[in-house]
């Protein structure tokens, strides 16, 4: 019998020494600060990086290296890299969807605007934002490659971290050129998923952290799990954001759909449907407004379609290949055990 406690319990430990690692590592960028705005800008971007988040990424990073080697500063040192680069890619994230809320409080953009404290500083906010991002990108391989490890094994996962940014930035200019076109499918869906959310949130992670290990003997193992894994997160992660609870996701319920997402919860309810409800779909989908009659017209739909199960069905799909694929791996076997409750809770958070 699982022993969730604990499992809790290790997680909140890596957790804080996570923390603590990602507060020295922004102290030592202040302390080598000599300039006043740009060390404003640092400030902002240790807020808005230690502003809530699960440290789902490091820690995934951790249990990677931890298959094959036992947990040791490198490691904890190296994992914040993964968590930085979550910075940079949602504050440009941000910038792109016009979002001005992140885990329930002002955007990295926002947060800049409403510090200048002038009228009309939106655009310069934004572009203020997006030099941030870049600049804690530069952050994140600094950190990998002053976490300690010999220089083949950095080589490798840093030569995967930029593989993994490189293809969540695929992931993304075909997620902004979906909304110009009125396809739903399903096949390009999880493509999409696979390269925006699965490499890395789960996948790219690990490997980083197996690579830091030396042992490249499961890497196809651990690939198979990830990219599976991380499909059936972002497809949880679709549900949360038109059927969860605003005060605990910490962003509005309705701006999944206020953006546009096909997610496979729209894909499906409109291959369901007749004529007349397509048209309402799309309706919905391009307002960029939704009022709330509408919307709990919209989630009727996809309830009545048999869309909301669907999607519930492939999570579970995706799941149980994700756990097929952990299985074949021989590595410590409290980290396969703990891999595989953190797959359990992925898929039934409320945030």
């Amino acid at each position: 019998m699982r022993d969730i406690e604990n499992y809790k319990k290790q997680l909140d430990e890596l957790r804080e020494r996570i923390n603590q690692k990602l507060e020295d590592y922004f102290k030592f960028k202040l302390d080598e600060c000599n300039n006043e705005i740009i060390y404003d800008i640092i400030v902002k971007l240790r807020q808005f990086t230690m502003n809530g988040g699960k440290r789902v990424r490091p820690i995934l990073m951790i249990m990677g290296y931890n298959l094959f080697a036992e947990i040791d500063e490198k490691i904890v040192n190296a994992s914040i890299s993964i968590e930085m680069a979550q910075s940079f890619l949602l504050i440009h994230d941000d910038i792109m969807d016009q979002s001005d809320m992140r885990r329930g409080k002002p955007s990295f953009h926002k947060a800049v605007e409403n510090s200048l404290n002038r009228e009309g500083m939106a655009r310069i906010a934004e572009n203020i934002a997006i030099s941030a991002g870049d600049l804690i990108d530069t952050f994140s391989h600094e950190a990998l490659l002053r976490s300690g490890f010999i220089i083949e094994n950095l080589i490798d996962a840093d030569f995967e971290f930029s593989k993994i940014i490189e293809d969540t930035g695929k992931g993304q200019i075909l997620d902004i050129y979906s909304a110009l076109e009125d396809v739903y499918s399903e096949e390009r869906l999880l493509k999409l998923h696979f390269l925006k959310t699965a490499r890395y949130t789960i996948q790219g992670p690990l490997l980083m952290g197996a690579l830091l290990s030396g042992n490249k003997k499961y890497l196809n193992e651990i690939r198979e799990f990830g990219k599976n894994a991380g499909i059936a997160f972002q497809l949880y992660d679709d549900l949360l954001g038109l059927f969860g609870e605003q005060e605990k996701t910490g962003k509005s319920i309705k701006s999944d759909v206020n953006e546009g997402k096909k997610t496979l919860l729209m894909i499906k309810a409109y291959e369901n449907s007749d004529e007349q409800t397509r048209k309402f779909i799309d309706q919905c989908l391009n307002n960029g407004d939704i009022n709330d009659s509408d919307f709990e017209k919209l989630r009727r739909i996809v309830r009545d379609t048999g869309s909301l199960e669907y999607t519930k069905k492939k999570i579970d799909e995706y799941n149980n290949i994700a756990r097929l694929s952990l299985r074949k791996i021989e590595g410590n076997g409290d980290v396969i055990e703990m891999l595989d409750f953190l797959l359990e809770y992925l898929i039934k958070r409320e945030n």
